[in-house]
């Protein structure tokens, strides 16, 4: 079973894998509509995470982090993948992959999760609304 600091550092990470991941793309694509898609994604992320930080920091959780290697493995695993097509069909689907590994991850999590913090499953599901919103804004650049 999942605490209170488990599940925000659940968060946390999701978001984190999240936000690296939509600057990777932002950095491989030109396309307007499809930049302003991924920032208004990176927005939401940045108020998420800012928002599990915080609740984690009030009840003295310590912070953990994605690792390295994970962080190199998804920076790779884009490069490879976006140089074989860097279409913004193609940024849209590694990006639709990456936000339901998201939802399937953060839904086991609270699953798991044993607390009894409302605020804190509340985030959770935030987190959940925010993967499948960000999957319907792509699938409008498939």
């Amino acid at each position: 079973m999942l605490n209170q600091a488990d599940m925000l550092n659940s968060i946390r990470k999701t978001t984190q894998m999240g936000r690296q991941g939509i600057l990777e793309m932002m950095e491989r694509t030109k396309d307007p509509a499809f930049q302003k898609e991924l920032q208004r994604q990176l927005d939401e992320y940045e108020t998420i995470y800012e928002s599990a930080d915080a609740m984690l920091m009030e009840e003295g959780g310590t912070r953990e982090d994605i690792s390295p290697a994970a962080r190199l493995s998804s920076q790779v695993m884009t490069a490879v993948k976006t140089m074989r097509d860097p279409s913004v069909s193609h940024l849209a689907e590694m990006m639709i992959q990456g936000n339901t590994m998201g939802v399937t991850k953060i839904l086991q999590n609270v699953s798991e999760y044993n607390g009894k913090d409302a605020r804190v499953s509340r985030l959770a599901e935030q987190l959940v609304r925010t993967e499948e919103e960000n999957i319907e804004g792509l699938k409008a650049f498939l």
